[in-house]
């Protein structure tokens, strides 16, 4: 079985907050995580407009283009979200078979 994933610019959908508490969560700690928390802490851009460097600007997602870590730090994000939604869809087909079930006895009384 094949599963394919439209991933287009989900790369830049990342969000810097939730990636870092994704990290902590599952347990990054020490140098590791302080090196992905340098570089995602306060990330900046700069546009080149007809050869003049425009005004810098702050970045609230996305991971780093041409980074090694863009892809692992996007697969761990993507396992973490994928996991809650398969708990949440857990969850409510677990409250659909106690509604059901209920349902079933009140109409058996």
């Amino acid at each position: 079985m094949i599963i394919s994933i439209d991933a287009e610019k989900a790369f830049d959908k990342i969000q810097h907050p939730f990636l870092l508490k994704t990290l902590e969560k599952i347990g990054v700690v020490g140098s590791f995580l302080n090196i992905v928390k340098a570089i995602y802490a306060k990330p900046m851009a700069n546009i080149i407009l007809n050869g003049e460097k425009l005004k810098a600007f702050p970045l609230k997602t996305g991971t780093r283009q041409g980074c090694p870590l863009s892809p692992h730090l996007f697969n761990i994000v993507l396992e973490t979200l994928g996991l809650a939604r398969k708990i949440r869809q857990e969850k409510e087909i677990g409250q659909l078979d106690w509604k059901l079930r209920h349902k079933i006895i009140s109409n058996c009384r």
